[in-house]
């Protein structure tokens, strides 16, 4: 922002000293030829010229001296001096912090010297905390850089506990690159390491599992245990399951056990349920029914009493006062969260906003004294007659508050396409839209139900049979 102002100041300064003495010489010229109605057109052009031909020549010094920098920093660089070379990076920055550019030569010149310093401190064995905060500002805002990207991620799977800043833009980049296998491999060791098994680190591992390549013993273990710990049993999953089995897992029996039983034939899944059943085959059904008891849906228990004179156990022992500090707590720290996030992208994001917050003051103004010529030279109209207004009917009670979601896509077409698919087996199925603080989904639900354990009975059985592969209970919104 300095920058900026400085920048506007100098250009100014300059215009009057070099279109000053130039227009001293012309305006009598000028008002001999079109008079001193018209000598304003003339000045203000050449004043603009002025202005625009300094800007064009500070642009010009400052980017050389920009690129001559780093041409310097490269070679240090490329000598194995990183000292030396950071120093120059440090000139670099104040170089561009200084007055020469303007806000849209600054903004393009802004991209390729983070993206310049993101790859020297990943190119660091240290890169302390600056260049992670470096890389990280960069990958927010350019996250399908994959050569930045998969660098990053062989650093972070190097932290002992990363943030929850570190996954949320370890999910951004997976969003963002879905089709770049080192990136997707390296994602799915990260988040094997942190022993996820949340909806982006189950896309992660299935896009890896379905190209193909070879994937290490570990990993397939780690993997086998996570969806063995989280009851998953779907065509993929049972595939997981055989996978560890054959590298010597035995737990893996109980997945197969219950793919076995519970996953309904078709084209795509006969192999794997062959492979299941030569597996079983010196298990007895006692064993295999014991094997699968994790596995089968569990009957909904019977919610306790509560008396009518005591409170429910959520808001025992806790008075309104205890309950508003914990909500102005929550709050702070959610306020202080967002403030340490967005704090490392305020220098980037202050170009576009000084040029807009100066383009909309001087609308305003003019705006302004527009309307205060023309309010004064007009006469008020008649006020219109009020219209009737009409009475609005309330919606109707929705009497089935709970659903289940199946899926989520990133494009609405493909959430279309699910649910076309879904209504193709009787099943009533829709989409909603999603929006949070930097993506928008586009949600798969299935149906409506009065009571979650009627909505989780009926995702149990379409679970079972293979319809979905996940869901859970969810609002329901029509």
């Amino acid at each position: 922002m300095n920058g900026i102002l400085r920048h506007l100041s100098v250009r100014l300064w300059m215009t009057l000293l070099l279109g000053g003495p130039l227009l001293l010489v012309l305006m009598p010229l000028w008002q001999r030829a079109v008079g001193m109605a018209w000598l304003a057109l003339p000045v203000t052009g050449v004043l603009a010229g002025c202005f625009a031909l300094i800007g064009w020549a500070m642009n010009r010094r400052g980017a050389a001296l920009i690129e001559r920098l780093m041409a310097e920093a490269a070679v240090w660089e490329r000598a194995g001096m990183a000292e030396q070379a950071e120093e120059v990076f440090e000139r670099v920055r104040a170089a561009f912090d200084s007055f020469w550019l303007s806000p849209l030569r600054r903004r393009a010149m802004a991209r390729r010297i983070t993206r310049r310093l993101a790859r020297f401190h990943l190119s660091r064995s240290e890169p302390g905390e600056f260049g992670c905060r470096m890389v990280a500002t960069y990958l927010r805002l350019h996250p399908t850089d994959a050569a930045v990207a998969a660098g990053w991620l062989e650093q972070v799977r190097r932290m002992d506990e990363p943030g929850p800043e570190v996954h949320a833009l370890a999910e951004r980049i997976g969003a963002a690159l879905p089709d770049v296998p080192t990136v997707q491999r390296d994602l799915m060791a990260f988040y094997l390491s942190a022993e996820r098994s949340d909806y982006e680190a189950l896309q992660t591992y299935r896009r890896v599992w379905r190209r193909g390549d070879p994937i290490p013993d570990a990993w397939v273990v780690n993997l086998a245990r996570l969806l063995r710990n989280e009851h998953h049993i779907n065509d993929w999953a049972l595939q997981v399951y055989l996978k560890g089995y054959a590298l010597g897992d035995q737990p893996c029996l109980e997945g197969i056990a219950a793919g076995h039983s519970l996953l309904r034939p078709h084209v795509d899944n006969q192999a794997d349920l062959a492979a299941a059943r030569e597996a079983l085959v010196d298990l007895d059904a006692p064993q295999q029914e014991a094997l699968l008891a994790r596995f089968r849906p569990r009957a909904p228990e019977a919610p306790g009493a509560v008396p009518v004179d005591q409170p429910p156990p959520t808001a025992r022992g806790r008075g309104p006062l205890v309950v508003v500090a914990t909500a102005g707590k929550t709050l702070a720290a959610f306020v202080t969260d967002v403030g340490r996030r967005v704090r490392p992208l305020a220098r980037a994001m202050a170009l576009r906003r000084a040029v807009g917050v100066a383009v909309l003051v001087a609308v305003l103004g003019v705006a302004a004294a527009l309307g205060w010529h023309w309010a004064g030279t007009r006469e008020a109209p008649a006020p219109p007659p009020p219209e009737p207004v009409a009475e609005v009917e309330p919606p109707p009670p929705v009497t089935d508050p709970f659903t289940i979601q199946v899926a989520a896509y990133l494009r609405p077409e493909d959430a279309q396409r699910y649910v076309d698919r879904l209504k193709q087996q009787n099943i009533d199925a829709f989409s909603t839209k999603a929006v949070s603080v930097s993506r928008t989904w586009y949600q798969v639900k299935v149906s409506h139900f009065a009571t979650r354990d009627q909505a989780r009975r009926y995702g149990e059985q379409l679970k079972t049979k293979g319809l979905i592969d996940d869901f859970y209970v969810a609002n329901y919104q029509p």
